[in-house]
């Protein structure tokens, strides 16, 4: 976890110093179809030139939690996700009003769950966590809502090892 907030932060920084406006950062909503839960997080935007756009993202799906008692015993489970990705965006439609592209990338998409159960008195803990690279297809819009902000629309398909999900995603990205 500590190695993800230091990319975050590192994403943040990176923008910050930006002095052109060939960078970009913003807040990023989405939904994980297979997950069945929406995320958010940050996106960051670089102009490679005006063909190609390099787009990192981390996105934290909201956590799930189940829980369940019977006879003085209990249970109680949570499912939490998030990925990383580093997405290349072809620009073929590139005007002062927006940017049309596909995208292509890598992805490292995480599950971690963990458990709680007491009874009599006793009580247990167990926690397993699994990652798993994979890529990322998709189509994408922006549209420039002022020189300094974007708006933009995704919709991407990550495939994983035995996980495969539609991710449509909104941004709102503020340009260096």
């Amino acid at each position: 976890m500590k190695k993800l907030m230091i990319t975050a932060l590192m994403l943040i920084g990176i923008g910050i110093s930006a002095s052109s406006q060939n960078w970009g950062l913003g807040v990023n909503l989405g939904y994980g179809n297979d997950v069945s839960k929406p995320s958010f997080g940050i996106k960051a935007l670089y102009d490679i030139n005006e063909e190609f756009t390099l787009a990192p993202s981390l996105n934290f799906y909201l956590p799930e939690t189940e829980s369940a008692s019977s006879g003085g015993a209990s249970l109680e489970a949570e499912l939490k996700c998030w990925d990383i990705n580093a997405d290349v965006h072809w620009n073929f439609y590139n005007t002062n009003k927006g940017k049309l592209y596909p995208l292509a990338g890598v992805s490292y998409f995480n599950a971690k769950i963990s458990a709680k159960a007491s009874a009599g008195g006793q009580k247990e803990s167990a926690s397993e966590s699994e990652g798993k690279f994979g890529i990322n297809l998709g189509f994408g819009g922006q549209m420039n809502l002022s020189e300094k902000w974007v708006a933009s629309a995704e919709i991407k398909y990550q495939i994983i090892e035995e996980f495969k999900q539609f991710v449509p995603s909104l941004s709102l990205i503020y340009k260096f």
